[in-house]
């Protein structure tokens, strides 16, 4: 029967990793305290000392928090960084050595695949090297992205025809509204109810972001409140979860994004349950990154909490459907 493992992306721990609060091994702990045999996602610039190249050193030491804490790697977090100099663009060549190093830094961890941007190099060049490393590449579908209108994209996908190419959705782009973390800062930080009742109904309304930036100056917006509204098109996303169906063949991770879970595990934005819900309807087999992202918005609270919050609250309706 189909399951779906649950994990974390070490990218939730941002704010205690960049304040040296947490050492990486600790970021790794604090997974591991959420149960045995969890997944664990990592994004390979953040924490790897001379990226894109993998260290021996760097490799022993995740190789050994991983035995230690009793955990699953699941997905590194790739990227093409096609300008890696300002003001200059890498060369096709120059792109491919870039995520070439990074397939077999994913294979040297354990990693049975990354986490790519969409781009010719992926679609055209890589996968039989992905192939011969036996590293699957999932091109990250996220908000302000839609199922809904990325058709051309599965189809390319589709064509390629190779298992060693699918997605990994990003539940941000599953939202009813926007996240009250980001609501209660821009508040904070003074943008007034009129305003921001606008940009939340407008955020509904599905207003492209031009009209709706050139509609806040026209109400007096300043700075603050023009940046509120460029944040609501895009880290809230409006594809239908049913939407997933559609490319169920090709998904091998999925990125559990979310921004302020309540007391009773419930985001305030995702439409997690409903993810969970067609993820099952579809026999999804594979893993689930929590990616706790409210960080960005309120550095105080805890990661670890926020997402044991939601991880108990998706394992219950996970082991409700499996029942």
């Amino acid at each position: 029967m189909p399951h779906i493992n649950l994990g974390v992306t070490l990218h939730s721990f941002s704010v205690e990793y960049y304040t040296y609060q947490y050492t990486m091994e600790d970021c790794m702990a604090a997974v591991g305290s959420l149960g045995p045999d969890l997944g664990v996602e990592l994004v390979g610039p953040q924490m790897i000392r001379g990226f894109p190249d993998l260290s021996a050193e760097f490799a022993n030491r995740f190789t050994r928090a991983v035995e230690k804490y009793d955990l699953r790697p699941t997905a590194y977090g790739a990227y093409g960084d096609a300008q890696l100099a300002t003001g200059k663009w890498v060369s096709r060549e120059e792109q491919l050595d870039y995520l070439r190093r990074q397939i077999r830094a994913a294979q040297r961890l354990g990693f049975p695949l990354i986490r790519v941007q969409p781009s010719e190099a992926v679609l055209t060049d890589l996968v039989t090297y992905a192939e011969k490393h036996g590293v699957k590449m999932v091109i990250e579908i996220h908000a302000p992205m839609a199922i809904e209108n990325i058709e051309p994209l599965i189809e390319r996908v589709e064509s390629v025809n190779s298992p060693y190419l699918g997605f990994a959705p990003d539940t941000g782009m599953f939202c009813h509204t926007v996240a009250n973390v980001a609501v209660d800062r821009f508040r904070r930080l003074g943008v007034s109810a009129e305003l921001t009742e606008v940009i939340l109904q407008r955020w509904h309304e599905q207003v492209p972001e031009a009209e709706l930036l050139a509609e806040i100056r026209r109400l007096g917006g300043g700075h603050d409140a023009l940046q509120f509204a460029f944040e609501s098109t895009l880290h809230w996303g409006h594809s239908d979860p049913a939407t997933l169906q559609r490319i169920m063949p090709y998904i091998n991770h999925v990125h559990g994004k979310f921004f302020n879970a309540d007391n009773a595990g419930v985001d305030t934005a995702v439409r997690f349950a409903e993810v969970i819900g067609e993820l099952r309807t579809g026999e999804y087999n594979g893993s689930i990154s929590f990616e706790y992202d409210g960080h960005l918005w309120n550095p105080t609270d805890h990661a670890i909490e926020q997402i044991r919050r939601l991880y108990v609250t998706t394992l219950r309706q996970l082991e409700s459907t499996e029942a």
